[in-house]
């Protein structure tokens, strides 16, 4: 097998356009996992293992969960510095890890998303010892800020907060709705909305895949015995699967 030379980490000096920022001018939790994941795929493809060449080996990666901690969001026009790195990998899982610079080097945004490695014809969950074939070195030691995304009980009581349909530009090349766009359908059913306030940490877990014409019914609350500014959204498949959940802090604007 063909051994590709994977640099250990990649950087992307980007600007964030108009866009990928939201009504406040900051960059929308959907456009920075966009981002994230165009950034991945440009450090493998630098080493010859783009998305193409995994999928002519039959395999492809999935996301299962991603954590991120916001110190502050980059706004429109501002040029970043976006750094990626793989990680390592644990049990079925690899991590990857992500880290939004401004001009002098300062951490905005601090994230880590886990994989999981799957067939792409069966969709078969495949172990993380696959992956070694290609000469991947793992760097277990090298983490940033942000804690590895981690798995938690979703607390009882949500109130229902209306359906979602997926619609056909939700969908991406593997016929699912795109990892990013949940972001967004949290932040749409936040109670209490999202003006007047900002993210600074949110997890997501991509539980079950959605596809196109199915509605997804949802459900948030607040607090539940936790920090007050603690946000929870949940959405399940119409055969009662849970599709995904979602947990984000907010402040209000203007706080420290």
């Amino acid at each position: 097998m063909t051994k590709y030379t994977i640099a250990p980490d990649y950087t992307w000096d980007i600007r964030i356009h108009s866009y990928e920022a939201g009504p406040d001018r900051r960059l929308r939790l959907s456009s920075q996992l966009k981002l994230q994941q165009e950034v991945g795929e440009l450090h493998f493809s630098a080493g010859g293992l783009g998305y193409d060449e995994l999928y002519r080996h039959g395999i492809a990666f999935v996301l299962t969960r991603t954590h991120s901690l916001i110190s502050r969001a980059p706004e429109l026009g501002e040029q970043v510095h976006l750094r990626t790195w793989h990680r390592s990998s644990r049990g079925a899982q690899f991590y990857r890890c992500y880290q939004f610079l401004d001009g002098e080097g300062r951490v905005l945004v601090d994230s880590v998303t886990a994989f999981a490695l799957v067939d792409v014809k069966e969709h078969k969950l495949l172990r993380p010892t696959v992956f070694q074939e290609f000469g991947l070195e793992e760097q277990p030691e090298r983490k940033g800020g942000c804690p590895d995304p981690a798995k938690w009980r979703l607390p009882a009581g949500l109130e229902p907060a209306g359906e979602r349909p997926v619609r056909w530009s939700d969908i991406d090349y593997n016929g699912h709705l795109n990892n990013t766009v949940y972001a967004d359908i949290a932040c749409d059913v936040l109670p209490g909305g999202m003006a007047g306030r900002h993210v600074t940490e949110f997890s997501i877990a991509f539980v079950h895949e959605a596809v196109e014409g199915e509605a997804l019914t949802l459900a948030a609350g607040t607090g539940y015995g936790e920090d007050p500014s603690c946000h929870w959204v949940s959405g399940d498949l119409p055969d009662g699967r849970r599709c995904f959940e979602a947990k984000l802090f907010l402040s209000p604007d203007g706080s420290v």
